[in-house]
């Protein structure tokens, strides 16, 4: 019987676990919340990052602050429900440092509105979003990391809402749970080119953009966010936040109190991105404080 052609290696040095010098990594809708928060981690730990998103002003922003903590970031406007803006983030990527390693499929759309109320401009806004897109930019960084040899990570964020449906965004829970039956593929189809593939799913969770919408209308979406035909929808929001439900919602319901916070969910995006994770592919990590088991 032939021996195994492969061998048992040390144990990496702890203080290099976390290490992500050297590499790239792009983040899309890293111009605020979690992505932001995601950006600024993994500079921390020593990415160049190249982050997405639709306005230059943002996106400066995030630069300017990656820059005060040492860190290397640029950052490109884009639509990633736009093919060829993705393909152009990852031609970017190369192009400024030379490669791709890791990419955090973050950016999301999710109009709410209940599904008797869902219109096919609705639909196809979010699914172009948040499984085209995601689906076809995971593609091209893949094609960057076969060409380069040297493996890599795909992340793509989901959501509690394609497990545990809130009963307003039927559309969005579809998308983001198609997205964990393309990563479990993407992860059996890149293994033999030593790319992880995995999923992060966040629970509710608490950016500064939510807590200035539920000062300013009571609600975690903005008015302006409901699409205009959705009537319904607009009132049933408008009686959560006059009954006190969405508060409730954000202590009681929630087995810790609270909701999460944006760098909770960058923390464990940075650990699958490291080398703590060399082994963990087509899963899906869970960041909800027990929230699914409400």
């Amino acid at each position: 019987m032939t021996a195994p052609a492969f061998s048992i290696p040390e144990p990496q040095p702890f203080d290099t676990l976390l290490s992500l010098k050297g590499r790239c990594a792009v983040v899309t809708g890293g111009s605020r919340g979690l992505g932001e928060a995601t950006v600024l981690r993994l500079a921390q730990a020593g990415a160049a990052v190249v982050l997405t998103g639709r306005g230059r002003d943002a996106l400066q922003r995030v630069e300017a602050r990656v820059s005060a903590i040492g860190g290397r970031a640029l950052g490109v406007q884009a639509d990633m429900a736009n093919l060829k803006d993705s393909q152009r983030v990852v031609d970017e990527a190369v192009g400024r440092f030379g490669r791709v390693d890791i990419l955090i499929n973050n950016a999301a759309v999710f109009p709410p509105s209940i599904f008797v109320e869902v219109s096919e401009k609705t639909f196809d806004y979010t699914v172009d979003a948040d499984l085209k897109g995601a689906f076809f930019l995971a593609q091209f960084a893949a094609k960057a990391m076969i060409a380069d040899g040297r493996g890599g990570r795909i992340i793509n964020v989901l959501s509690n809402d394609a497990f545990r449906p809130t009963g307003v965004l039927s559309a969005y829970g579809a998308a983001k749970l198609g997205m964990l039956s393309a990563t479990q593929a993407m992860a059996k189809e890149l293994a033999p080119h030593r790319i992880l593939v995995n999923a992060l799913t966040p629970g509710s969770i608490i950016t500064q953009d939510r807590l200035d919408q539920i000062r300013e209308t009571g609600v975690p979406s903005g008015p302006n966010d409901i699409p205009e035909d959705a009537v319904q929808t607009r009132e049933r929001m408008k009686a959560m936040a006059s009954s006190g439900a969405f508060a409730q919602l954000l202590t009681t319901m929630m087995p810790l109190g609270r909701p999460g916070f944006p760098d909770e969910i960058a923390t464990a995006a940075l650990f699958l991105a490291s080398d703590m994770a060399s082994y963990i592919s087509g899963a899906n990590l869970v960041v909800d404080g027990a929230q699914s088991w409400r």
